[in-house]
C-alpha cells in the first residue's frame, strides 16, 4: 500500500494529466469546428466570386507548413514562439476580416487577400494543436483524438438544427474557434520549441541519431499524401451536398474507435490504418453510384458517407501519429506535426482540381479518373505497404539525446569489438618469440603504437582531402561520437561542428554516419 504522501502526489498528477489531456481534447475539437465552419459555410459563400479561394487557402497553409517543417529541422532559432503566435493571430483575423468584408461587398480582392491569411492561421494552429498532442503521448491520444472528432460531430449536429448560420456568425465562429484552440495550445509549444532552440538543429543530431527523426521521404509522409489526394479527389468529384443522415453515418466508425478505446485498449496504428483503408475502398466502389446521370441518391449518400468515414479515420490516424512519434522524440514534434499537415492538406490540393478538370471533361472521364485513382490506391496499399507497419515504424523512433546517449555506449562497444577481433594467425617469427620471453629491444619498445582507426582515417582524409580539423572530426565521427561530444572535445562551437561534419559527408560522398564508420572500416581492413 502507498504511504498517504506518495497517493496524494499521485493523485495530483493523474488529475494535472487529465486536465492537460482535456484542455488538449479541447483545442482539437475547436480545429476540427472551425476547418469545418470554413469548408461547409464560408467557402461556398465565397465560391460565388472567387471559386479558387478553397485552394488559395489550402496552398497558403502548405506553404506555411512546409516552412514551419524546414524551420524545424534546419534552423529552430526561426521558430520564436511569440512571434508566430502574434504574427499568425493577425494573419486569421485578417482572414475573417477580408472574407467578410469579400462576401458582403463582393469583393474579389479582398477574398483573394484573406484566403492565404487564413490557410497561414489553420495551419500555425494545426502544429500547435500536433504539438499538443504529442506531450500528452499515445496512451492519452487515442482517447483524446476520437472524442475531439465526436465533439465535431456533435458541433455539426447543432449547427444543422440551427439550420444554416448567417456569414457573420460563420466568420465570427471561425475565428474564435480558431483562437481559443490556439490558446489552448500555446503552453505545451512554447516550452517545446524554448527546448528546441536551447538544442542541436535536428538535420545536425540526425548525424549521430538517424533513428531520431523520420526522413521527409518516410512511407507514413507518403501514404498520408496519397490517401488525401484520393479522398480530396472523390470528395470533390460529387456534386450533391451531403446529407445529414450521411454525416451522421461517417461518424459511426469513430465513435466505434472512441468505445474501443474508452472501454478496452485502443487499436493500434496498423489497424486503424486497414479500417481507414477498407473504408475508402468501399466508398470508391460506391463511385458509379455518384455520376449525375444514374441520379441514385441512395447510393451518392452512401459514396460521401463512405469516403467522408475513411477521411476523419485516417485524419484521427495522422493525428496520433504526430502525438506518438512527436512523444517518442520531444525535439522533433514541430517538424512532424507540419511535416503531416503540408502532407495532409497538399493532397487535398492536388486530388481537388483533378476531380475538377474530370468533371469538366465529362461523366465518362470522371468515371476513368476515379477507376485510376483506385488501381493507384490499391497498388499502393497491396504493393509499397505490403512489409511496412505504422506501429515498427514509430516504435524505431528514439529521443535524440537519449539515442545519442545510446549511440556513444553502443558504438563504444562495437570499437571495442572490432578492436578485440583476431587477426589473421601469422607464423610466429624470432621476434614474436623473443617479445614472449621477455626480450624486447629498446628500439622496439620505443615505437609508438598506431591506431590502426587513426590511421584510416589518415588514409580517407588524406585521399578525399580533408582539411586538418575536418580529420580531427572525422577521427571522433568515426568512432561514433556526437555532435556535443565534438564541441566539447575539441573546443568549436555548434556551427562550427555542423559545417565540418557538412564538409566531410559531401568529400566522403556518404549520407549517414554510419556509412562514414563503414567507409573507414573498408579503409582499414585494406591496411591490415
Amino acid at each position: 500500500m502507498k504511504p498517504r504522501g506518495e497517493e496524494l502526489i499521485a493523485n495530483g498528477k493523474d488529475r494535472s494529466s487529465g486536465k492537460d489531456a482535456a484542455r488538449t481534447c479541447l483545442a482539437l475539437a475547436l480545429v476540427l469546428v472551425s476547418s469545418h465552419v470554413l469548408n461547409a459555410d464560408i467557402f461556398p459563400a465565397v465560391a460565388q466570386d472567387l471559386p479558387a479561394a478553397r485552394e488559395i487557402s489550402t496552398y497558403g497553409g502548405v506553404a506555411f507548413s512546409v516552412f514551419l517543417a524546414v524551420a524545424a529541422y534546419r534552423k529552430p532559432s526561426l521558430l520564436r514562439e511569440r512571434f508566430w503566435f502574434f504574427a499568425c493571430f493577425a494573419a486569421t483575423a485578417i482572414a475573417a476580416a477580408s472574407l467578410y468584408g469579400g462576401i458582403d461587398g463582393r469583393s474579389s480582392l479582398m477574398l483573394a487577400i484573406g484566403s492565404p491569411f487564413g490557410g497561414i492561421g489553420g495551419a500555425w494552429v494545426s502544429v500547435l494543436v500536433g504539438v499538443s498532442l504529442a506531450q500528452r503521448g499515445p496512451k492519452h491520444a487515442f482517447v483524446v483524438v476520437p472524442m475531439a472528432f465526436v465533439v465535431q460531430y456533435a458541433a455539426k449536429a447543432g449547427i444543422h438544427f440551427l439550420n444554416s448560420l448567417p456569414i457573420e456568425a460563420s466568420v465570427a465562429l471561425y475565428a474564435t474557434s480558431l483562437a481559443a484552440a490556439c490558446l489552448l495550445a500555446r503552453p505545451d509549444a512554447r516550452s517545446v520549441m524554448k527546448n528546441m532552440r536551447d538544442s542541436d538543429a535536428p538535420d545536425v543530431l540526425s548525424i549521430t541519431s538517424p533513428s531520431s527523426y523520420l526522413p521527409f521521404s518516410s512511407l507514413i509522409f507518403v501514404s498520408i499524401l496519397l490517401l488525401n489526394i484520393v479522398c480530396g479527389y472523390s470528395l470533390a468529384s460529387s456534386e450533391a451536398e451531403p446529407s445529414f443522415a450521411a454525416s451522421m453515418a461517417s461518424c459511426i466508425p469513430v465513435c466505434v474507435v472512441f468505445a474501443a478505446a474508452t472501454i478496452r485498449r485502443p487499436p493500434s496504428l496498423d489497424a486503424s490504418y486497414r479500417t481507414a483503408v477498407l473504408c475508402i475502398i468501399a466508398g470508391l466502389l460506391c463511385a458509379p453510384f455518384a455520376l449525375p446521370a444514374l441520379q441514385d441518391q441512395t447510393g451518392e449518400q452512401a459514396y460521401i458517407a463512405l469516403l467522408s468515414a475513411g477521411s476523419d479515420l485516417f485524419n484521427m490516424l495522422a493525428y496520433c501519429i504526430v502525438a506518438s512519434v512527436g512523444y517518442r522524440n520531444k525535439l522533433g514534434a514541430v517538424f512532424v506535426a507540419a511535416t503531416v499537415l503540408a502532407a495532409q492538406w497538399l493532397g487535398i490540393g492536388i486530388g481537388a482540381p483533378i476531380a475538377q478538370m474530370a468533371a469538366a471533361l465529362g461523366a465518362l472521364s470522371s468515371l476513368w479518373a476515379t477507376a485510376a485513382m483506385a488501381i493507384i490506391f490499391f497498388a499502393f496499399n497491396y504493393i509499397g505497404l505490403r512489409n511496412f507497419s505504422f506501429d515498427r515504424a514509430v516504435e524505431t523512433v528514439l529521443p535524440a539525446h537519449a539515442d545519442e546517449n545510446a549511440s556513444d555506449e553502443s558504438t563504444s562497444e562495437n570499437t571495442m569489438a572490432l578492436e578485440a577481433k583476431p587477426s589473421r594467425v601469422k607464423p610466429a617469427s624470432t621476434s614474436d618469440k623473443a617479445n614472449e620471453l621477455g626480450m624486447v629491444s629498446p628500439a622496439a619498445a620505443t615505437q609508438p603504437v598506431v591506431d590502426p582507426i587513426d590511421e584510416a582515417c589518415s588514409s580517407v582524409a588524406y585521399a578525399c582531402n580533408l582539411t586538418n580539423r575536418e580529420t580531427d572530426v572525422l577521427r571522433l565521427l568515426a568512432r561514433g561520437r556526437t555532435s556535443p561530444f565534438i564541441q566539447e572535445e575539441l573546443v568549436l562551437s555548434r556551427n562550427t561542428v555542423k559545417t565540418h561534419v557538412r564538409h566531410i559527408y559531401t568529400k566522403l560522398d556518404v549520407h549517414s554516419q554510419q556509412e562514414l564508420i563503414s567507409k573507414v572500416e573498408q579503409r582499414k581492413t585494406g591496411l591490415e
